[in-house]
């Protein structure tokens, strides 16, 4: 499968590219060649969010992982403020499913950044997915400056998020989506291969390799700051 990265304008936003559907809750809908929109069906997609075993993701007073808008449309990560200039979210993974009885296609992750300025500029992010269906290799999405993930989609064209029958190749029954923000010499799944920034050398749509990152430690602008991620999905009949 071809990975497909589509810049977006505007927060949180994706044009041209006929996609339907947001988050959590969406409308459905088929256009005919006479303009009239006919909904068909009703696709359900609740995203949930979870931390990788082995990793530890920051948490609030209530002990939860994420919480969604009011809407019920975006899930966003608790937010963390590193204690240190070396410090690592863990690895936050959102998974995507349908409930509905029609499949979500082409399904694009949406991301967002929210936090101190500083801190944006200054910490890396590592994003992978082991993708749909039956190629469970995990993938090398995004390696680099957090201040370049911000405002971005990824896809894998092709893609169905089903509900029924055998996965295949390029369609299941769920998605997902693993993101680690990170600064110093810290675990990721991506190790030192980056997309982008410091020793750019790896592409997009590569097989994640796990070690330990060599992206630079933050400077001390950056204290007290906090970051999250937020993440939407959205798809097209």
């Amino acid at each position: 499968m071809k990975l497909r990265t589509v810049p977006i304008v505007g927060a949180l936003a994706i044009v041209s590219l006929g996609l339907i559907g947001l988050g959590a809750h969406a409308t459905f809908t088929t256009n005919t060649s006479s303009g009239q929109t006919i909904t068909v069906g009703t696709p359900i997609d609740p995203l949930t969010g979870s931390c990788l075993s082995g990793t530890n993701c920051p948490i609030d007073a209530n002990n939860n992982l994420y919480t969604f808008s009011s809407d019920g449309e975006t899930l966003t990560f608790t937010p963390d403020t590193p204690s240190g200039l070396s410090f690592t979210t863990g690895d936050e993974e959102v998974t995507a499913s349908s409930t509905g009885n029609v499949p979500l296609t082409d399904p694009t992750w949406v991301l967002g950044v929210h936090g101190g300025s500083q801190l944006e500029s200054e910490a890396y992010v590592c994003a992978t997915s082991t993708g749909i269906g039956t190629n469970n290799t995990n993938v090398l999405l995004y390696n680099g400056p957090l201040s370049g993930f911000s405002g971005t989609s990824y896809a894998l064209s092709g893609d169905e998020i089903t509900t029924s029958g055998a996965p295949t190749a390029t369609s299941g029954p769920t998605d997902n989506f693993v993101v680690d923000v990170y600064a110093g010499s810290e675990p990721t799944l991506c190790g030192a291969n980056f997309t982008n920034g410091v020793g750019a050398s790896a592409n997009a749509g590569s097989t994640a390799t796990p070690g330990t990152s060599i992206a630079p430690s933050l400077n001390s602008d950056s204290a007290g700051e906090q970051i999250a991620i937020s993440v939407e999905m959205k798809y097209q009949d």
